[in-house]
């Protein structure tokens, strides 16, 4: 018998959250109508999208350059040509740290390198996680909204209304459950501390439609 797909979480949906390969060239070079349709006024998006990458190094002293892994193991660099050219990003940048920019595009810059050319500020975000940690709470919400029953983060023990079991979620990411204030704390310092950060960074992403186009996303 032929095994059933399984379902794909919403940051691993490579189309909205493309590797770098699959991020459309800049519309002067190329309308990519995988994310634009022609509309009375011209050329607009038709979806949202967003690049993810692990920051692996952070270089330039004038303008902000980060050398970033996507999805797909490939380096490339995200250049910051913002009005302040990334300095207001300086405190949150740190090596194994996720760096989300929406509508990136293919730039090819002067040095004849390829990479991703972020002129909005709102545009971009640091988020506090590994990309692997991130795309893993994406597979982990993803499972819940699917309606998996809940279970303790750290005993394992299932929910059980009849049975008098109660879980209270996590007041921070507001998705792992504990049967109490030991199992909470327990969990804390097993992990939870650093899983709770990626998945308050998802819940950005899974509170919003990105396969509609209405207005502009920003951070």
């Amino acid at each position: 018998m032929r095994k059933s797909k399984k379902p794909q979480s919403l940051l691993r949906n490579n189309f909205n959250f493309p590797a770098f390969s699959g991020l459309p060239d800049e519309p002067e070079n190329e309308i990519d109508l995988r994310y634009y349709h022609d509309g009375p006024f011209g050329f607009k998006p038709s979806q949202h999208w967003c690049f993810l990458g692990e920051i692996v190094d952070s270089i330039g002293l004038v303008r902000v350059l980060l050398r970033v892994k996507d999805k797909d193991g490939e380096v490339i660099t995200i250049g910051l040509y913002t009005d302040d050219r990334g300095q207001a990003l300086v405190p949150h940048i740190k090596i194994g740290h996720t760096v989300a920019v929406l509508y990136g595009e293919q730039h090819g810059f002067l040095d004849m390198s390829v990479g991703i050319r972020v002129e909005d500020a709102s545009n971009i975000k640091i988020i506090p996680c590994s990309l692997e940690k991130l795309l893993n709470a994406s597979d982990d919400v993803g499972t819940l909204r699917k309606g998996k029953p809940r279970r303790c983060g750290s005993c394992g023990k299932d929910e059980n209304a009849s049975g008098n079991t109660h879980l209270r979620l996590c007041s921070r990411c507001r998705h792992t459950s504990y049967c109490g204030e030991d199992c909470q704390k327990k969990a804390w310092v097993d992990g939870h501390k650093v899983d709770c950060k990626a998945l308050v960074g998802v819940q950005w992403f899974t509170a919003k439609n990105w396969r509609m186009f209405h207005d502009w996303f920003s951070f």
